[in-house]
Formats: structure tokens, sequence, C-alpha cells
């Protein structure tokens, strides 16, 4: 990966178009002509997931990912989804774990097929009441959940505060090749938003 855009405000919404944004399939396409190789597609799948277990993804919510994922990898980019927007785990982290997870088991094995340039990201910028503590269990439970069927998918995984680059030395990951370290940064922030 190289150039690397992120299409934000569609997916992660309560609902697609929500805040304004569709994804539509000729995205892609100038996506890859405009020289990008990689592109990040945050989902809200708590939105569109049962609350009660087993905590079921939405069919018709996994036939849209499944179609921006495809028209993603027709251009031969590599495809980052992640858990985004999850606001319930930040709040109340030991009330969502077995969802959060269950969630990382459904997603794993719905993709388990699809080309190795699709990525998974864990959760978008784990904070407030998730600490380091918390967050360094729920990891490496999903990434067992996830090697299970997906034994060499990269996955990328932040740390706490935001993806702090500050936190990185908190962030306590298994011995795995295919795991790839993010951290966000956001000063100064005039710039970065």
């Amino acid at each position: 990966m190289r150039r690397g855009i992120n299409i934000g405000n569609a997916l992660e919404a309560p609902r697609e178009g929500a805040w304004g944004v569709y994804i539509r399939d000729e995205y892609f396409s100038i996506i890859k002509e405009a020289g990008f190789d990689n592109v990040r597609i945050p989902i809200r799948w708590s939105a569109h997931a049962e609350e009660k277990p087993p905590y079921k993804i939405h069919e018709e919510f996994f036939r849209r990912v499944d179609h921006v994922v495809g028209k993603a990898l027709e251009q031969n980019l590599t495809v980052i989804i992640n858990i985004h927007h999850y606001e319930e785990i930040m709040e109340k982290p030991l009330e969502h774990r077995d969802r959060f997870l269950a969630l990382w088991k459904q997603i794993s094995e719905h993709y388990s097929n699809y080309p190795e340039n699709l990525y998974f990201e864990l959760l978008n910028e784990p904070h407030k009441a998730l600490t380091s503590e918390l967050w360094n269990e729920f990891l490496i439970r999903a990434i067992s959940i996830i090697r299970e069927t997906n034994p060499t998918r990269k996955i990328v995984v932040g740390p706490v505060n935001w993806n702090s680059v500050y936190s990185l030395r908190d962030l306590v990951l298994p011995d795995d090749r295919n795991i790839m370290v993010t951290f966000h940064f956001y000063t100064p922030f005039e710039f970065t938003h």
C-alpha cells in the first residue's frame, strides 16, 4: 500500500445517505485513475446488527457492503473495512464485548473467501471507557476469532485514545506477521480536518 483514501460519512453513518454521502460505483474507478492503490471503507456494523445474541448482522446490509467492496476490488484496490462509530463499546465495553466479537466472527466468516487485498481493521479509534487493558484483551480475542477462518488476512489494529500515536506503547499485539498497526495524529488540527 502506498497511497490511500478514506470514503467517509457513508457506510458509517446511521444509515447510508444520512450524512449526505452515498457510495457510487464509479468512485472506485475515479480513485484508481487518480493514482490511489487502497481505500478504507468505514462501516457502522453495530447499526445493522441485532442487539441481542447472536447479534446477527442484517443480510441486506451485508449485501450492500459486498457490493461496495466488490466494486473496489474490481479496480484492484486494496480495501480496508472496519468497525466504525461503535460508540456503545466506548461507553460500556464489557457490556458490548460479546457483541463486538460476534460481529467479527460474522464478518470474518462472510469474507473468508475474498482475496488477500481485503484487510480488516478491528475498531476505529478506541477511546473513553475502552482502556488499554480492556482493548488489549478484546483485540487478542478478536484476532483469534478472525484467524479461525482467515489465517493470513491482514488485520489493522490501533491503540486507545483515538488511535493516538502517544498510546502506541500501550498496545499489546500477538506474534502475527499479518498485523499492521495504525495511528492517528491530528496536529495541526486545522490542517488535518
